[in-house]
């Protein structure tokens, strides 16, 4: 566990702290370029978030990024979701990086329900090894961007 007590553990927050926070403002140049040049709806959305949970194997520090979107004549929302984050735990750090979308409808190539297009999980790594593989992780997803044409959705 991450236990702020000496200049060691002060300099571990601050750098998981002001890396999640480059990655973050990455995702979200990319996310919002994809809501901006793709055409999800007139009622699509797009919702960046930091979140924080605290898990039984420790606390989770997760970039959450999701476009919402409608199918023509849906009530039901879908969603695009890109998601890194990093969980301490007392076995070492654990990250994940995941693109999925939840289809209530078929959407271009895919059918109604939960598709993972991309995920890796690495764990038992050291803060700075897993902030270094959360970058590659997050460099990953910011190469997805042919997700939306995938789906069906046209460029503005």
């Amino acid at each position: 566990m991450l236990n702020v007590t000496g200049a060691d553990d002060a300099e571990s927050t601050a750098l998981l702290l002001t890396t999640t926070h480059r990655l973050h403002r990455q995702l979200d140049g990319f996310t919002t370029q994809l809501y901006l040049v793709h055409d999800f709806g007139d009622e699509s959305g797009l919702v960046p978030a930091v979140l924080i949970e605290d898990h039984a194997a420790g606390p989770e520090l997760r970039l959450h990024h999701r476009i919402s979107f409608f199918a023509e004549g849906d009530a039901d929302v879908s969603e695009l979701r890109f998601s890194a984050g990093v969980t301490i735990t007392s076995a070492g750090c654990v990250v994940q990086a995941m693109v999925d979308v939840v289809l209530e409808r078929p959407f271009g190539e895919f059918g109604a329900g939960v598709h993972t297009l991309y995920f890796e999980r690495i764990g038992q790594l050291s803060l700075r090894d897993a902030l270094s593989r959360l970058q590659e992780q997050v460099t990953a997803l910011c190469r997805m961007g042919d997700v939306p044409c995938r789906l069906g959705f046209h460029t503005r």
